[in-house]
Order: C-alpha cells, then sequence, then structure tokens
C-alpha cells in the first residue's frame, strides 16, 4: 500500500502516514496500489490499472462497537431493537420496540399479526447487515470489527 498524497511505500495499513502525516488515502497524488503519480481527476491508475479512491475502511471509519455483539443482539434480541440502542441509534430502536409490544398487544386482532411480520423481517435484515459488517452506528461509521 502506498500514500495517495506523497505516494510513500507504507507497512500494513497505517491509519497516518510516516511521510507526510496525512491519512494513507485522503491524497488523491498517487496511486495506493504502485505508488505512481496520478491526475487528481483519475478514477484508475494508468500504470496498474487499481481503482483509485477513498475507501470506507480507514480506521477512522470505523466504529469502535463490537460487530459481533450487534450481531447476536440482533440475532436474539432483534425486534426489540435492542441492537439498535447498542448502536446508538435511539429513534429507530424504541419504533421497534414500540411496534413489537402493539403488535404482540393486538395479535388477537388480525392487524398485530402484521406488525410483528413486518418488525420480523426488520430484524431479520438488521441481522444479515450486520452479519456482513455493512450496518452503520449513530455516527454514520460501519460496524466492522468482531471485537471491540
Amino acid at each position: 500500500m502506498h500514500c495517495r498524497n506523497c505516494g510513500k511505500e507504507l507497512i500494513g495499513t497505517p491509519e497516518f502516514c510516516v511521510g507526510c502525516g496525512a491519512r494513507p488515502l485522503a491524497g488523491n497524488k498517487f496511486c495506493q496500489a504502485c505508488g505512481s503519480a496520478t491526475d487528481p481527476m483519475a478514477e484508475l491508475c494508468l500504470k496498474c490499472g487499481a481503482k483509485l479512491g477513498k475507501t470506507t475502511t480507514v480506521a477512522g471509519d470505523v466504529s469502535p462497537k463490537s460487530r459481533l455483539i450487534t450481531t447476536l443482539l440482533a440475532f436474539f434480541l432483534g425486534t426489540l431493537g435492542i441492537h439498535r440502542f447498542y448502536l446508538g441509534k435511539i429513534g429507530t430502536a424504541v419504533t421497534m420496540l414500540v411496534l413489537t409490544i402493539v403488535g404482540y398487544a393486538t395479535i388477537i386482532f388480525i392487524v398485530g399479526i402484521f406488525i410483528v411480520i413486518a418488525v420480523g423481517i426488520w430484524s431479520l435484515v438488521d441481522f444479515i447487515m450486520a452479519a456482513a459488517g455493512v450496518m452503520k452506528d449513530k455516527n454514520g461509521k460501519l460496524v466492522k470489527n468482531w471485537e471491540s
């Protein structure tokens, strides 16, 4: 990996470049794959063919929340929205919780079944997103790390 700002070769995936102090993928002057100079407007490196640009997995863009905890909460307590409380998404967590309570309270009527099914699908989608590592916390950061 090379710094997109100064072109210096980096070992591993550091949060900051030791050559210029910038985030390695924050610049637009060099290719992150081969280190050759690029046009700032280019989308592909003409030398190696690598796609240029920022990625969403820079250390500053990853949530400190645990992906494992989020996934387990979504699986076991998903319809109650507990995983969303954990991620700081209070509004949608309360919505899931209230809908679940209303759904079970009105299950004797036909409408309650549909509410419970809808919240169940919502929690299943959240579980799949959490397990895949594409769920975001309240700050819009991806929950990628399995341990916190």
